[in-house]
C-alpha cells in the first residue's frame, strides 16, 4: 500500500468520522499529476470506507471555435469527429484509471464529461456529494486540450468542497 497522506492515528484518536472522506472525487487526465491524484484516493480510500468517483472533462472551447452550444449539440461534422475521436481517448484515459483500481482491489466509477474543466470539477462534485475533490497541480497541457493547470487553482479558490491538490514527483514530458 502506498504512502498515506492523512495518518490513521492522528484521525482514528480524534474518534471523529467527519474527518472521514466518504465520496472521493478525483480529476483523471491520464497525466503524471492526475495518476499521483487517483493513487492518492486509491491509497485512502479503504481506511476512509469511501467511493471514488474519477471524471475526465473534454472542454469544447478548444475544439473548435464552431461549436454553439454543446448542450443542444450544434457543431460542424468536422468538429463531431473530432469530438468522437476525443471520446474514444477519453475512455481509453478512464479504463486505464479503472485499471489502477483493479491493481489495488478498488473500483472507480467513471465519469466523461464536456465542459469547461473549472466548472464541471465543482459542478460533478455538487451533484455526487462528495467530501473530497483531489487534483493534479497540473494537467495535460494546453496543446492536449484537457485539464489545464490553472484549473487546480480555481477549484481551490471557488469550490465549497475540501480540495487536495497534488504534485506529481515525476517530471512531465
Amino acid at each position: 500500500m502506498g504512502r498515506n497522506y492523512f495518518p490513521a492515528g492522528n484521525l482514528s484518536s480524534a474518534g471523529d468520522d467527519a474527518m472521514k472522506f466518504r465520496r472521493l472525487l478525483v480529476a483523471y487526465d491520464g497525466s503524471d499529476f492526475s495518476r499521483a491524484a487517483l493513487q492518492t484516493a486509491l491509497d485512502n480510500a479503504e481506511f476512509w470506507e469511501s467511493e471514488i468517483f474519477a471524471i475526465y472533462i473534454v472542454d469544447p472551447g478548444a475544439l473548435t471555435p464552431t461549436i454553439v452550444d454543446p448542450q443542444i449539440g450544434v457543431a460542424d461534422p468536422n468538429t463531431l469527429r473530432r469530438l468522437e475521436v476525443i471520446e474514444k481517448e477519453g475512455e481509453q484515459i478512464l479504463g486505464e484509471a479503472d485499471k489502477m483500481a483493479q491493481a489495488t482491489g478498488m473500483e472507480i466509477k467513471g465519469t466523461m464529461l464536456i465542459g469547461d474543466p473549472k466548472d464541471e470539477i465543482i459542478d460533478y462534485a455538487k451533484e455526487i456529494e462528495a467530501d473530497l475533490i483531489i487534483l493534479g497541480s497540473a494537467g495535460k497541457g494546453w496543446t492536449r486540450r484537457f485539464i489545464l493547470g490553472s484549473v487546480s487553482s480555481s477549484v481551490v479558490a471557488n469550490s465549497p468542497t475540501s480540495t487536495l491538490v497534488i504534485h506529481s514527483q515525476k517530471k512531465e514530458d
